[in-house]
C-alpha cells in the first residue's frame, strides 16, 4: 500500500543516468536501481523590514530538509504533482512540520541578517507551507572498488554514498 504525496517531477530517466556515468567511467557498469523520495517542507514568508534607503517588503521561500533539518533559500516555488509512492520509496522524516516551521523561521532570520543591512528586525508572516518529496536515483556500481551514488532526479547533481 502506498501513500499519495506531492513530488517534483523526475527530469532524468534511468537511461540518462546510466549513460552519463558510462561517459565518466567507460569501464564501469553503473546501474540506476530505483528512485527514493526525500521529504522536505516548503515555506513562503512575506518579509517586511526597514533599511536605510529602501524598505524591504518581499516574499522569501525556503525548503527545510525534514531528515537533516538543514535549510536552503529557494528562488521560486517548486512545481509539484500528486503521485502514489510505496513506503519503501519514501525516506522517513526525522523532523515534524512543527520542528521545520521553527527551523525555517530561524533560517530566514539568519539568512536575511547575513545578506541585508536592516535597521529593524524583520517581520515574518508565513504565507504558505507544504510537505513535498524530491526524487533521487540510487545508483550502484557492479564493481565493488567504486562508490555508489545518489542522483538528484530533478537537477541531475550526484553525491557519493
Amino acid at each position: 500500500m502506498g501513500a499519495n504525496v506531492l513530488t517534483q517531477s523526475v527530469e532524468f530517466n534511468k537511461e540518462q543516468i546510466e549513460s552519463s556515468f558510462k561517459r565518466l567511467h567507460p569501464h564501469a557498469n553503473f546501474i540506476a536501481e530505483r528512485i527514493v523520495y526525500y521529504p522536505y517542507y516548503y515555506f513562503c514568508y512575506n518579509v517586511k523590514a526597514k533599511r536605510l534607503f529602501l524598505p524591504l517588503n518581499e516574499k522569501v521561500g525556503c525548503a527545510i530538509d525534514s531528515i537533516s533539518g538543514k535549510g536552503s533559500l529557494i528562488d521560486y516555488k517548486p512545481k509539484w504533482k500528486a503521485i502514489e509512492i510505496s513506503k519503501e520509496q519514501q525516506m522517513p522524516e526525522m523532523y515534524s512540520l512543527e520542528d521545520c516551521t521553527s527551523i525555517s523561521e530561524s533560517f530566514i532570520y539568519r539568512s536575511l541578517s547575513l545578506k541585508m543591512r536592516m535597521i529593524s528586525f524583520p517581520e515574518l508572516k508565513r504565507e504558505q507551507q507544504q510537505r513535498f518529496y524530491r526524487p533521487y536515483w540510487v545508483v550502484w556500481n557492479e564493481r565493488a572498488e567504486s562508490s555508489d551514488f545518489i542522483v538528484d532526479g530533478v537537477s541531475g547533481q550526484f553525491h557519493p554514498l
